[in-house]
C-alpha cells in the first residue's frame, strides 16, 4: 500500500473515479432506508418535540443542551440549534432533525482522506477512506440524531485546523483560524468528553506556538472569541443562574475522579480495555453489539442471535486486535513523530498523538462510571491512522517479500468483510421488521406499534402504557410523540392498573411471546398479575391490552 515515488497531483482519472466510487458508497450505506430505519429514542422524541415548539412559537430557542448522561449537567445547545434550522429547511420530522448528523457523517468521509493523506500516499488514504466508508459504527452513528454523532467530521476537523495553524505559526491564514474557533465552538457542545478534552489541548497548542511566535497570542484571542461567540446561549444562561450549571459540571468531575490505590490501577486496565474495544469496533464493526467499557471477564457477545463459546472466542479474538492496534499505533506513532524531518508532517503527527494520549487521560474517571465506547468517537479517525502506518511500514520493511507485503491488503480485505457481514445482518433484522426491541427503537417498527394502539383504542383518542421498566423507560416517549400525530394522548403508566380511570384503553409492551429468548427484560402481564385481554406481535415487540 506504499509509495516510494514522490506524491504527485491528485487528478488523475482513476483516482477520481476510485475516490467518487467510495464516496458514492459511503452515502449509499447511510441514506439507504433512512426515514424507515431511523432509530428513534427518548432523546430524539424530546429533540423534535423542542424544535416543534421553538418553529411553532410554543417556546424559545433553547440556552442549553441536553443533560450529561444522568448528571444535572447540561451540555451546550448547538446540536439542538442544528436540528431547528433543518426543521425549518425541511419541516419538522423524526427525519429531518436528523439531516445534520447524516450530512456529516457523509462530509467526513472525504474529509478522513484529507486528514490520512497529510501522512500517508494516495493509496493507502484510498483504501482506509474505504473502510470508513463501510464502518458500521460511522454509518450507525450517521443515521440518526444524537449530539454526539457529528463529532466524527468536527474532531477531523479540528486537528487538521489545529495542525495547519501550529505549522503555519506566524503565516497562519485566518481561514484556519475561523476554522478552528468554529470546531472547538462546536466541539465543546456536542459530548462532556470533549469539553474537558478540548480546552486540554488548546492549553498545549497555546504553550507550544507561543513558544516560537510571541505574536500568536492574538490569533488565539480569536479563535477563543470565535468559540465564546458560539456559546453565547451557555454564557447568557450562566449569567442569569449564577453559574448554576458550571457548578453541575465541577460537581460531577470531583465525583467520578478517579480513586487512588487499586482503584486506579483498575480504571488504567479498564481505560486500556475500552481503547481496544473502541479501535476494534470502529475498523472492523465487532464486538458489534456491546457498547459498554467493562471488564474482559463480563463480556458478553452474540454472533448471530446466540452466545457460545466459540463466539466469545472470537469476541476475545477481536479484541485482541484491537489491543494490538491500540498499542502499536501509538507506538508507531510516536515512532514516526521523532523520526520525522518534514515539519508540517511533525506537527500533523504531534496533534493526533496529543489528542490520543489526552484522550486517553480524559477517559480515566468516566470508565469506571458506565463509561461507553461511543465516547472515543472524537479519536475515531486514529486506529484507521494507525492501520496506515502499519500498513506502510511492513509494506517498506518488506518490499521485497511479496508474501508479508501483502499481509496489509489481506486485513483490509477482512476489515472490509467483517463491516459488511455486519452491515447486512443489521439491513435484514430491519428489513424483516424484528430490530426494535429492549434496547433499540427503529421508527418505521413503532409507527406499527403506534397504529395498534390508535385501532385497539378506537374510539377513544387516549389510552395508558404499562411496562417493564427497560421497555417503558425506552418506548414511552417515542410513542407518546408518534401518537401525538394522529391527534392522540397516551398517558404514562400509573402506579396501579387500578388507578386508570374506568373505560380507558391500557396497553403493556414487553417481548413478544414468541420470542424463545430470555432476558431481564421479559417482565409481561401475567408476570404482574395483570390479565391480558388481546395480544398483538409486532416484530420482535408484543403490545398487550388489558382488562381492568
Amino acid at each position: 500500500m506504499s509509495e516510494t515515488t514522490p506524491i504527485r497531483p491528485e487528478s488523475t482519472a482513476r483516482f477520481r473515479f476510485l475516490f467518487l466510487a467510495i464516496l458514492a458508497v459511503g452515502i449509499f450505506l447511510r441514506i439507504s432506508h433512512f426515514s424507515e430505519w431511523l432509530y428513534f429514542y427518548p432523546d430524539q422524541a424530546r429533540d423534535v418535540t423542542l424544535v416543534d415548539d421553538v418553529l411553532s412559537g410554543r417556546a424559545s430557542w433553547p440556552l442549553l443542551g441536553p443533560i450529561a448522561a444522568s448528571t444535572p449537567f447540561r451540555l451546550g445547545p448547538v446540536s439542538a440549534y442544528f436540528q431547528i434550522a433543518s426543521g425549518a429547511a425541511f419541516g419538522v420530522s423524526p427525519q429531518s432533525v436528523a439531516i445534520p448528523d447524516l450530512l456529516f457523517g457523509i462530509l467526513s468521509i472525504p474529509l478522513l482522506y484529507v486528514f490520512l493523506r497529510r501522512i500517508l500516499s494516495e493509496r493507502t488514504s484510498l483504501a482506509l477512506m474505504g473502510l470508513y466508508a463501510v464502518s458500521f459504527p460511522a454509518i450507525r452513528y450517521a443515521r440518526f440524531a444524537w449530539n454526539s454523532n457529528s463529532i466524527p467530521f468536527f474532531s477531523l476537523l479540528l486537528l487538521l485546523s489545529l495542525s495547519e495553524f501550529l505549522h503555519a505559526k506566524s503565516k497562519t491564514a485566518w481561514p484556519w483560524v475561523m476554522a478552528l474557533g468554529i470546531t472547538f465552538g462546536i466541539g465543546v457542545q456536542l459530548h462532556t468528553v470533549l469539553l474537558v478534552l478540548l480546552p486540554l489541548m488548546l492549553l498545549a497548542a497555546i504553550a507550544y506556538s507561543i513558544r516560537f511566535d510571541r505574536k500568536a497570542w492574538l490569533k488565539w484571542l480569536a479563535i477563543v472569541t470565535i468559540a465564546l461567540i458560539l456559546n453565547t446561549g451557555q454564557i447568557i444562561s450562566e449569567l442569569r443562574t449564577g453559574f448554576k450549571n458550571t457548578g453541575y459540571f465541577f460537581s460531577v468531575l470531583d465525583d467520578r475522579s478517579p480513586h487512588e490505590g487499586a482503584g486506579m490501577t483498575e480504571n488504567l486496565a479498564l481505560d486500556a480495555v475500552c481503547h481496544a474495544q473502541a479501535d476494534a469496533l470502529f475498523v472492523s464493526s465487532l464486538p458489534a453489539t456491546d457498547d459498554t467499557c467493562a471488564p474482559l471477564t463480563s463480556f458478553r457477545y452474540s454472533l448471530g442471535g446466540y452466545a457460545d463459546r466459540t463466539s466469545y472466542v472470537f469476541f476475545l479474538t477481536s479484541i485482541s486486535f484491537g489491543f494490538g492496534l491500540f498499542v502499536l499505533g501509538n507506538a508507531l506513532l510516536a515512532f514516526r513523530l521523532k523520526k520525522e524531518q518534514d515539519l508540517r508532517k511533525k506537527v500533523f503527527l504531534g496533534a493526533v498523538l496529543l489528542s490520543s494520549i489526552l484522550t486517553f487521560v480524559v477517559m480515566l474517571p468516566v470508565v469506571g462510571h458506565n463509561g461507553q465506547v461511543r465516547y472515543l468517537l472524537p479519536i475515531i479517525a486514529v486506529p484507521f491512522f494507525s492501520l496506515g502506518l502499519m500498513a506502510e511500514y511492513v509494506s517498506e520493511k518488506f518490499s521485497k517479500q511479496g508474501i508479508v507485503r501483502r499481509v496489509p491488503i489481506v486485513v483490509l480485505g477482512i476489515l472490509v468483510l467483517f463491516n459488511l457481514s455486519t452491515i447486512v445482518s443489521e439491513a435484514k433484522r430491519h428489513a424483516a421488521g424484528v430490530r426494535s426491541d429492549a434496547q433499540y427503537v427503529v421508527w418505521d417498527e413503532l409507527e406499527a406499534v403506534r397504529d395498534s394502539i390508535v385501532t385497539r383504542s378506537s374510539p377513544r383518542q387516549e389510552a395508558y402504557l404499562f411496562g417493564g421498566q427497560k421497555y417503558l423507560q425506552n418506548y414511552y416517549k417515542p410513542l407518546a410523540y408518534a401518537l401525538s400525530l394522529r391527534g392522540f394522548t397516551l398517558q404514562r403508566s400509573l402506579r396501579h392498573i387500578e388507578d386508570v380511570p374506568a373505560g380507558a384503553p391500557v396497553f403493556f409492551i414487553a417481548q413478544s411471546l414468541e420470542n424463545p429468548k430470555k432476558s431481564e427484560y421479559d417482565a409481561r402481564p401475567e408476570d404482574l398479575d395483570l390479565t391480558i385481554e388481546s395480544y398483538e406481535r409486532i416484530g420482535n415487540l408484543g403490545l398487550y391490552k388489558l382488562q381492568h
